[in-house]
């Protein structure tokens, strides 16, 4: 990948504007800057490229979590690790041979469903589904949620499980920024080794990037209580599917 002046420019556009919605909205980082980056190239690029700026984004989740909460919860969803660390090796896997129109249209299509999830009538569907034996479907749920995580960078169906189990904001916000920093650790060596990150100097572009990155999420959560969070959940989701309806029509 040739990074020229003006790509550099909107590169750093995408990661910012995903941070300034994830620090607003505390969703939607991936979901507004991979498929944003997809739009100048290969959706395999922008996924590799994208994975070191979110794992800058969780280190000071991780780092102001209580140790002892912390050990608990990733011991207690060890399973649900170990399944997404397998889901995101085969989603990686395909993404280094995939051909890239179909990526493109399969993250436009994550995006768009990532929209309709937020929306009332799949909300109440969800609550009635958090009456299921989630734990009993927890490695198949890890392996889903590590395929559509590797090859989109989008957590949604994580976030939702770790939701449904019902722990509180702090140990929540903790434990997927844990399991979401430990996983892109893991991916940044795969993406290496598969070719995904297509030029040597790609890695330190893309470590660049992870301090806009920071800095964008932390200006996102200043300016949050500013902000109506109904404003906030609608110019958000709006961006989201706008981008994801891009990807989808090409």
């Amino acid at each position: 990948m040739d990074v020229l002046l003006n790509e550099i420019i909107f590169i750093a556009m995408a990661v910012t504007l995903g941070g300034l919605i994830k620090g607003l909205s505390g969703f939607g980082y991936a979901v507004v800057s991979t498929p944003l980056l997809a739009l100048i190239m290969p959706v395999q690029e922008a996924v590799a490229f994208m994975i070191i700026p979110l794992m800058a984004a969780n280190v000071e989740l991780v780092a102001e979590a209580d140790r002892e909460e912390l050990k608990h919860c990733l011991t207690e969803f060890r399973g649900l690790i170990a399944s997404m660390m397998a889901g995101v090796t085969v989603a990686m896997l395909l993404l280094s041979w995939m051909p890239v129109r179909p990526m493109e249209m399969a993250v436009g299509l994550i995006s768009v469903l990532f929209v309709l999830s937020r929306t009332p009538f799949a909300s109440n569907h969800f609550e009635r589904l958090k009456d299921v034996c989630f734990r009993t479907w927890e490695p198949l749920i890890g392996l889903f949620s590590g395929i559509i995580y590797g090859a989109s960078n989008v957590g949604v169906a994580t976030v939702a499980y770790l939701k449904s189990m019902g722990i509180e904001r702090e140990k929540f916000v903790a434990t997927l920024a844990a399991i979401i920093l430990g996983i892109s650790i893991y991916r940044v060596a795969l993406a290496q080794q598969l070719g995904l990150f297509t030029a040597p100097e790609n890695i330190l572009i893309s470590a660049g990037f992870a301090v806009p990155a920071v800095l964008s999420v932390a200006v996102g959560k200043r300016l949050a209580g500013r902000i109506s969070d109904n404003l906030i959940e609608q110019v958000s989701l709006a961006t989201i599917l706008l981008i994801g309806l891009r990807l989808l029509i090409g």
